[in-house]
């Protein structure tokens, strides 16, 4: 099954919750308003706990005696290295890990998110437990209240702060911001693409310090992340009010963008023309002409030609158009972390350095 929640014998119900919204594979509990803490640990299925237990190895050791029929004899013998984590509710082993590993419990790392809760400035968005409670997530939506980020991003930008938690040894506990809303296996691995290369991820090894890094993280990302949209707020709202020239937008959208294949030229200065060539500058072009349209008249755009529909318009098109711009691999992993992101954060550069020279 794609979403690979768990499933809770007792009650049948998916383990996963979901404030307001209903998950495209209809699973788990929706909720009309954002659950209690403890409320959220239930309807997860994060509540367990899990333990180390030694590792045996199964010997087989033949007798063989003067009148005694040979025959075997089964023993156990304990490994000198590595232990099993094990699901202490269940019995079920979740992964063999090495004599360093030190379990992070999921109410240890989640607890992390209840001062934001206490204070308001976050409330419980998602959370829930899969592959048989080797990995868990438990997701907030920050309540920025303030004027400017409302008048600014309305619904349109919301920061979701994301925990996660494996017992398999297989991986990290990560804790981060995201754009990205998870309700199961498949969101939750977008949302973690490409997280060794993110400065908004921070990862927490299951050692003995486990659970205080993970409070240090959360303060780290979480702690100053209403002043940081107010900044981004205000940044934004300047871009709408300066007007680009064609120059402008030229030298910050298009060449950052859609650059233009730079001169093929031969060793005595003469313009080599290629296949290769021409088709690269066919497609550089179709972009251009395409970000040049969605600067005026993308949608929602009142055709001012500010900075902020240009930046708008070339996110539209590098976001929507897979036909213009590609991509190897999976286009979630490029829109997020990869190629298409570093054109989009390569414009918003430009655009946001332009508006504040002047």
């Amino acid at each position: 099954m794609a979403h690979e929640l768990d499933l809770n014998a007792a009650t049948g119900i998916r383990t996963m919750f979901s404030t307001r919204l209903t998950p495209w594979h209809n699973e788990g509990v929706i909720l009309n308003s954002a659950p209690t803490f403890a409320d959220a640990i239930a309807l997860a299925g994060v509540g367990y706990s899990v333990e180390l237990q030694d590792l045996f190895v199964r010997r087989i050791v033949p007798i063989i005696e003067p009148g005694i029929i040979a025959a075997d004899i089964q023993t156990y013998e304990e490994t000198k290295t590595g232990k099993a984590v094990v699901r202490t509710d269940t019995q079920k082993v979740l992964g063999i890990v090495g004599d360093y590993y030190e379990p992070l419990q999921n109410v240890d790392v989640f607890g992390v998110l209840e001062p934001l809760l206490d204070r308001g400035v976050a409330s419980l968005e998602t959370g829930g437990t899969i592959r048989g409670g080797r990995d868990v997530w438990m997701m907030v939506r920050f309540n920025i209240d303030d004027a400017v980020v409302r008048e600014t991003f309305t619904d349109e930008v919301v920061p979701f702060g994301l925990i996660t938690n494996n017992h398999s040894g297989e991986a990290r506990a990560l804790v981060m911001q995201t754009p990205i809303r998870v309700v199961c296996a498949n969101t939750l691995g977008a949302a973690i693409t490409n997280w060794k290369d993110r400065a908004d991820v921070i990862a927490v090894s299951h050692k003995g310090d486990a659970k205080l890094k993970a409070v240090e993280a959360a303060e780290k990302l979480f702690g100053t992340i209403v002043d940081r949209y107010k900044m981004i707020a205000e940044d934004y709202r300047a871009m709408k009010s300066r007007i680009l020239t064609v120059d402008e937008f030229t030298r910050t959208v298009l060449d950052k963008a859609a650059p233009l294949p730079g001169d093929l030229l031969t060793p005595e200065g003469d313009h080599l023309t290629t296949r290769g060539y021409d088709l690269a500058w066919t497609a550089a072009t179709n972009r251009r002409t395409a970000i040049t349209t969605a600067w005026t008249s993308g949608t929602g755009h009142k055709g001012d030609q500010s900075a902020w529909e240009a930046y708008n318009g070339a996110v539209e098109v590098i976001d929507h158009d897979s036909t213009l711009f590609r991509t190897r691999g999976s286009r979630v992993a490029a829109l997020i972390a990869g190629s298409l992101q570093e054109r989009k954060s390569a414009v918003l550069n430009a655009v946001s350095s332009l508006v504040h020279s002047n």
